[in-house]
C-alpha cells in the first residue's frame, strides 16, 4: 500500500511538473508572438493598422482627449459605485436610494459607451477603406477571444461569466 502511495504521488509530481512546463512554454510562445508596440508592450489596435505620419498626427489628438474623457468618466463611476457600497452596507438600506444610485451608475455607464462608440466612429474618419477594414476586424477578433479591446490600463472582464450572461 505505501508502495502504490509513492508511485502515485510520483507520478502526480511528474504529470504537474509536465503540465506546468507545457502551460509556461505555450505563454512564452503566444506572448513572443504577439504584436507589439515600440514599448515593447502589446501593440494597440491603431499601432497594428499602418498609420501614416500624417494620419498619426491627426490621431493623437484625438487619442489623448478620448482617454483623458473616459478616465475622467471612469472615475466617476467608480465614485458612484463606492457610494452605492456605502449605501447597501447600511444596517437598513434605503431602497428608493439604492434605485437611484443605481440609475446615476448606469448613466455614467451609458455615457463611457456612447464616448467609446463617438471615438470609434471619429477616428475611423482618419483610416483608409483597407485600414478600416483592418481596424474593425481586430477590435472584432479581440473582442471574440476576451481580449483587451481598450486601453491596457482598463480592466477586462471575465470571459466565462460574459458568456454565460453573468458579465
Amino acid at each position: 500500500m505505501r508502495n502504490n502511495f509513492k508511485t502515485l504521488a510520483v507520478l502526480f509530481s511528474v504529470f504537474l511538473n509536465i503540465a506546468f512546463l507545457t502551460f509556461a512554454a505555450y505563454s512564452r510562445w503566444s506572448f513572443a508572438h504577439a504584436p507589439r508596440s515600440p514599448s515593447g508592450k502589446g501593440a494597440l489596435l491603431y499601432e497594428q493598422i499602418g498609420l501614416t505620419e500624417e494620419q498619426l498626427r491627426r490621431f493623437e489628438p484625438m487619442r489623448d482627449r478620448f482617454h483623458t474623457e473616459i478616465s475622467r468618466i471612469g472615475n466617476e463611476i467608480r465614485a458612484q459605485q463606492l457610494d452605492l457600497i456605502d449605501l447597501l452596507a447600511a444596517s437598513s438600506p434605503d431602497q428608493p436610494a439604492v434605485r437611484a444610485q443605481q440609475e446615476r451608475i448606469r448613466n455614467l455607464q451609458r455615457t463611457m459607451q456612447d464616448t467609446v462608440v463617438n471615438h470609434i466612429l471619429e477616428e475611423s474618419k482618419l483610416l483608409t477603406p483597407e485600414q478600416r477594414l483592418k481596424f474593425f476586424h481586430l477590435l472584432k477578433e479581440r473582442t471574440k477571444i476576451g481580449g483587451r479591446p481598450c486601453p491596457p490600463w482598463m480592466r477586462s472582464f471575465d470571459r466565462n461569466a460574459a458568456s454565460e450572461g453573468q458579465g
